[in-house]
């Protein structure tokens, strides 16, 4: 297992610390999948605007993309999941937020910014309570608004309310991003050393916006494990912290993102959306066949290795579906 978080406030099993190293790094992708899915969403409404669009119209192609995610989100994705029960992934809680906020994103950008960050604070301060009463027995609806459940029909494990924020927050953002102060590497430095003060602080506190506390009784790295799901604010901070000092990197070296390995990142980025859903049907046939086939090897190389693989599928395949969809863009696929 490569998990290095935990789940409902419930202090963690972990591995060997290979596997628990390697977890922290994939835990980055889902706060900065959301974040980022806001910023996308206002990066395309500024290009349409520019060339005409009403904003009527670009709303209405918001709202579809939020349908073709859910309907994905229970067809492909579900089919795909390599799990023990029916699952629902990010997709539809992130088309449900979608839709959220492509009409959040009327209103002026201030605006979208404060809401974004009430209902981030808002969902931190209700979290003790939820977990309190839901940990007992949550329905499904209820953890798709609000938790997350392993156990109802079919499971889910991102909330609407607890990570639909990050994308309003990112759509604010992403109106300003091209200003000359988001451009600056070192402005990057001191975002992301805000972020890890602001973590640090939540740690130590050890009540608002920290579930799952650190006890002196264990190993010293748990200092560096948060509570993901339901998202806690000190594991949004200390993720997206980091990522703001990858951003920092690659904003002080943007030659790198033209050659590879950067490159083909770029490509998984332009196409994102259908990166990730094409990444649950390769993993989830990849982890089958691992399976199927004993390895006699450390859990953490097989999840190396399998990775690897699947990235040597996706890439090309993320390759062939910018093109085809540059070249050919009034198709549905415009909606991923």
């Amino acid at each position: 297992s490569l998990q290095a978080e935990s789940y409902g406030g419930i202090t963690p099993v972990l591995g060997n610390w290979p596997s628990w190293v390697l977890g922290l790094f994939t835990n980055i992708a889902s706060p900065t999948f959301w974040f980022l899915a806001g910023v996308s969403m206002s990066l395309y409404a500024g290009g349409k605007l520019r060339k005409g669009a009403t904003n009527g119209e670009i709303t209405r192609f918001f709202l579809i993309r939020a349908a073709v995610l859910a309907v994905l989100d229970l067809t492909i994705a579900w089919l795909a999941w390599h799990g023990g029960t029916p699952y629902t992934h990010v997709l539809l809680s992130i088309g449900i937020s979608i839709a959220i906020v492509a009409l959040l994103r009327l209103l002026p950008t201030v605006v979208v910014a404060v809401v974004g960050l009430l209902w981030l604070l808002a969902y931190q301060l209700a979290l003790p309570g939820l977990v309190a009463q839901f940990n007992e027995a949550v329905t499904y609806w209820q953890a798709l608004l609000v938790y997350f459940s392993y156990t109802t029909f079919p499971a889910t494990e991102f909330s609407i309310l607890g990570w639909g924020s990050l994308i309003a927050l990112g759509c604010a953002f992403g109106t300003q991003v091209r200003k000359p102060w988001l451009r600056s590497p070192v402005n990057w430095l001191y975002v992301g050393l805000a972020l890890f003060a602001l973590w640090a602080a939540l740690r130590v506190w050890g009540g608002f916006g920290d579930l799952w506390h650190y006890s002196s009784d264990l190993p010293i790295y748990y200092w560096i494990i948060m509570n993901k799901t339901p998202p806690s604010l000190s594991f949004l901070a200390f993720n997206l912290g980091i990522a703001a000092w990858v951003y920092a990197l690659m904003l002080a070296n943007q030659r790198w993102l033209e050659v590879r390995p950067f490159a083909w990142l770029v490509t998984m980025g332009q196409v994102a959306l259908f990166a990730f859903v094409v990444h649950l049907v390769i993993y989830g046939l990849l982890g089958r066949l691992v399976i199927m086939m004993p390895i006699g090897m450390p859990g953490v190389v097989k999840a190396a290795g399998v990775w690897l693989l699947g990235l040597a599928i996706l890439i090309p395949l993320c390759t062939w579906y910018r093109a085809y969809r540059r070249a050919h863009p009034n198709t549905l696929l415009r909606y991923l």
